[in-house]
């Protein structure tokens, strides 16, 4: 007679407790198989923003510093010859042998200097240079100032190309000690000056011009313009050709431009579009705390997250940073925005260089080019990323952008939140 008693598998529980906690376990199972998907989503949407946004940022640099170098182009330095400059240590080379050749036919006037030693003493903050060199947009003299420096120095055996540092008095200190050496040495013949361009070494010229025998054995090196105060100095004055910019590099940065960026509310539709300058928050000040974050969490009336003004950055610190995260390198943002890194030698990312003033406030914007998962609704005093969309009404990406849960917010800050995390 059949039996009426269900037959279980041999591998199903045997009893329907066992089979509701094997169920549970299938649940939890699926759950956690879910959570790790939406986790890894997340991961690679938010490393997707960051390349988007490396590539945006890379076009639009491109722009600007070609728009930028077609501004400048007749706006040189008073150094080497771009085209010098551009070849690095063949370049630096060339630059050397130009000089020893004017020189000498420079020295063919004095009895007996066929037989003179020439040393050549260069004196220059490299670093100040590249820094110039990246804000006008001359990226191949950045690359190639550094191996233009060393060819220089290796091609004569008296020729010395030196960094004397950051800062425009440790070059002046340097030649004013040389200057002071040489001048009473009656084994040097003559002294040639690269100053006269620079009215601040009049008063360190003015001693020597009341001796006619001192003031017969110095020369000025005119690269391009002379300063206005040396011509009422004795000295004779030459210029080699072929060799020096003969226009200088401009001495102030340009202003930056703010945006003029109108905020629109729609929650407040029959009202104008709100001027970005009628703003509380957008005031034109650099936030000079360091670190940046943790910082205030900031609402609007609403009670929604909005981000707080941290400044305009300068084109000059925007372009510094890229060159900092040139070439793959990505700069740590716990380390330089919260200063609490404690992966030390394991951080895959750049603790280096150290970040400063416009610099910083140039990563903190960046990394809020990232749009925060919780939105409006954060509260983290440590969170670095975005909570207002970068491009405001402006923004032509619509349903595509990131930050499209925030599009809409009000970013007009009305209090500070009371409970944070």
């Amino acid at each position: 007679m059949p039996s009426s008693t269900l037959q279980l598998g041999e591998n199903m529980p045997s009893s329907l407790d066992d089979r509701l906690v094997a169920f549970k376990r299938l649940d939890e199972e699926r759950q956690d198989f879910i959570e790790a998907l939406i986790e890894r989503n997340n991961k690679l949407q938010h490393d997707l923003s960051i390349a988007i946004s490396d590539h945006l940022d890379q076009l639009n640099s491109r722009r600007l510093w070609q728009e930028k170098a077609q501004s400048y182009e007749n706006k040189l330095n008073e150094t080497f010859e771009d085209s010098l400059i551009k070849q690095g240590a063949t370049g630096g080379g060339e630059a050397a042998n130009r000089l020893l050749n004017n020189i000498k036919r420079f020295t063919q006037q004095h009895e007996g200097a066929i037989h003179w030693k020439i040393i050549v003493r260069v004196y220059a903050n490299i670093e100040g240079l590249l820094k110039k060199f990246a804000y006008i947009g001359f990226t191949e003299e950045e690359r190639a100032l550094r191996h233009f420096v060393a060819g220089f120095t290796q091609s004569q055996p008296l020729f010395d190309f030196v960094d004397a540092g950051q800062g425009k008095e440790r070059a002046d200190h340097k030649i004013k000690e040389q200057l002071s050496l040489f001048v009473n040495n009656i084994q040097c013949k003559h002294i040639v000056l690269g100053i006269a361009h620079d009215n601040g070494y009049v008063p360190t010229l003015d001693p020597y011009k009341i001796n006619p025998i001192i003031a017969s054995r110095i020369s000025l090196l005119k690269p391009g313009h002379l300063g206005r105060e040396f011509y009422s100095l004795p000295f004779e004055v030459i210029q080699f050709d072929s060799l020096f910019r003969t226009v200088e590099l401009p001495n102030e940065r340009p202003p930056y431009k703010l945006q003029n960026q109108s905020i629109y509310n729609p929650k407040q539709a029959t009202q104008p579009a709100i001027s970005q300058k009628a703003l509380p928050v957008a005031n034109h000040h650099l936030v000079t705390r360091s670190p940046i974050y943790p910082g205030p969490v900031l609402l609007n009336k609403d009670d929604e997250r909005v981000d707080e003004h941290l400044g305009t950055p300068s084109d000059f610190a925007e372009e510094l940073l890229k060159s900092y995260i040139s070439n793959g390198n990505k700069l740590c943002n716990i380390h330089h925005l919260l200063q609490r890194c404690n992966a030390g030698s394991r951080c895959p990312y750049s603790h280096e260089p150290t970040l400063e003033g416009e610099e910083l406030i140039a990563f903190a914007l960046r990394a809020r080019l990232t749009a925060c998962h919780a939105g409006s609704g954060c509260r983290s005093r440590m969170c670095l990323l975005g909570h207002l969309c970068p491009g405001g009404i402006n923004c032509t990406r619509k349903s595509k952008c990131y930050f499209k849960k925030v599009h809409g917010v009000d970013p007009r800050v009305d209090h500070e939140a009371s409970e944070t995390e």
